[in-house]
């Protein structure tokens, strides 16, 4: 029941209508039973500052920002957390006494997600298909997980350079290449890697049978296939890969578990989902998706 003193939360975007947040978020907050409620507003990029100032002015608890708004939100923002300022995006703003700190919670709900997979990334060659902010993210959490060496593609050449003097300089991977999208061995970049990691949208919904890979024969039973996209929830990469013996994982433990980070930097608890909890939270984002598998 919402009271006066009920913390208010939301998610900004433009668009926001097909958000996933408030239902992800308010289910959480009924299942640790926070006195908070989560909605959506649909905020444009001329209206980022007038928003922040509202957040102060309603005493709200704070936000989750989406596209279009994760990097231009910074201008508006008092304090940013580390991630943040590597990163140069936020995700999260949380309210303290009319101060807004910026905080970025992707990372951490990736390495959450890996669970007992944790252990297969510490002194491993990584291949990771994309360059753009998920990407970026994805390669401060590999930082942290003690990789020994990453691989970046990108259809935009530019951006894996970019991506890839940021891993080396800013998160301190000593071991960065890049390489192009249709390189001819690219198999045996395959072979050389433990772990692939596709950060593009090519495989999402409804272009469900498109696939950053062409040929699998370089897949095997040694490979970790991690794909952030969670609709479809088996993409064209999973299934082929999971034909060669690859164990093979999607986003939607990613989306769930950053979500999670952005609740308990609100509330500054250390919230748990434990594995019933977590598996039917997943069960109802799969129905509101329409994955049925």
């Amino acid at each position: 029941m919402i009271k006066t003193s009920t913390t208010l939360l939301a998610v900004i975007g433009d668009p926001i209508v097909h958000s996933l947040s408030p239902l992800m978020q308010n289910w959480m907050i009924n299942y640790f039973k926070i006195n908070a409620a989560y909605v959506a507003f649909h905020v444009k990029s001329n209206q980022l500052e007038q928003c922040v100032n509202g957040v102060k002015a309603f005493n709200m608890g704070g936000l989750n920002v989406t596209a279009p708004h994760k990097e231009q939100i910074l201008n508006f923002v008092d304090q940013k957390s580390r991630e943040v300022e590597l990163l140069h995006a936020a995700n999260t703003l949380k309210n303290e006494n009319g101060t807004i700190t910026a905080f970025v919670t992707d990372p951490f709900g990736f390495i959450e997600s890996l669970g007992k997979n944790q252990s297969r990334f510490a002194g491993a060659n990584v291949l990771m298909f994309g360059a753009g902010g998920a990407a970026k993210s994805v390669a401060y959490a590999l930082s942290q997980l003690g990789i020994d060496k990453l691989i970046i593609t990108d259809i935009f050449e530019e951006k894996a350079v970019q991506l890839k003097e940021l891993a080396k300089n800013a998160f301190k991977i000593s071991r960065v290449e890049t390489i192009k999208i249709k390189t001819n061995n690219l198999n045996d970049y395959i072979t050389d890697s433990q772990i692939l990691i596709n950060a593009t949208a090519v495989g999402m919904h409804p272009n469900a049978a498109k696939s950053v890979l062409d040929d699998y024969s370089a897949i095997s039973k040694q490979h970790y296939i991690y794909d952030l996209i969670y609709n479809p929830g088996h993409t064209a990469l999973m299934l082929n890969a999971q034909k060669k013996g690859a164990t093979v994982q999607n986003g939607l433990d990613m989306l769930l578990f950053q979500g999670l980070q952005s609740l308990r930097i609100w509330m500054n608890e250390d919230y748990e989902l434990k594995i019933p909890a977590l598996n039917e939270l997943k069960s109802i984002m799969k129905k509101e998706l329409g994955i049925y598998e």
